[in-house]
């Protein structure tokens, strides 16, 4: 079983800056685990501008703005996984997580960060009747259909 001195389950703005901050303050053995096919998390749909006004002193659009946290993760030589989804976390810090290269495994944490974020509740959180209303999208599935996906999902099929 590997062991790490931080795993940080997400790899959204919040896991990567809380990554880059381990690592700045002397921290070595980091473990980003991202169950997405790419870091960044909810940012890559958030074309708008409006971000890193704050930590970067200029505004930039969602994913300029996690390029910026996925750049520092890489010149820093963090280690991450992306595909991972995490099954299990134990009281003693075991993290049972499995993806497609190394099927179910387990690791070992001296602490485990949380930084799965944001994710917008189901249709059926959401209260909306029926089994498949057609042509009814929550705003994220929309947002992600447009900007990520390149689907347009309004007018006539």
């Amino acid at each position: 079983m590997r062991e790490y001195d931080i795993v940080i389950i997400g790899g959204g703005p919040a896991g990567l800056a809380a990554a880059v901050a381990a690592r700045d303050n002397g921290i070595e053995g980091i473990l980003i685990l991202e169950r997405d096919k790419e870091l960044g998390g909810i940012l890559n749909q958030c074309i708008h501008n409006g971000f890193g006004l704050h930590t970067f002193k200029e505004e930039l659009t969602g994913p300029e703005y996690a390029a910026r946290f996925e750049e520092q993760v890489y010149e820093r030589k963090i280690e991450y996984k992306l595909n991972t989804m995490v099954m299990d976390i134990s009281r003693e810090k075991v993290v049972t997580a499995m993806n497609r290269e190394e099927g179910l495994f387990e690791i070992q944490a001296k602490a485990v960060i949380l930084a799965m974020g944001c994710r917008e509740r189901s249709r059926g959180a959401l209260n909306i009747p029926g089994y498949r209303p057609a042509g009814i999208f929550s705003a994220g599935t929309a947002q992600r259909l447009v900007n990520m996906e390149g689907y347009m999902p309004a007018g006539k099929w």
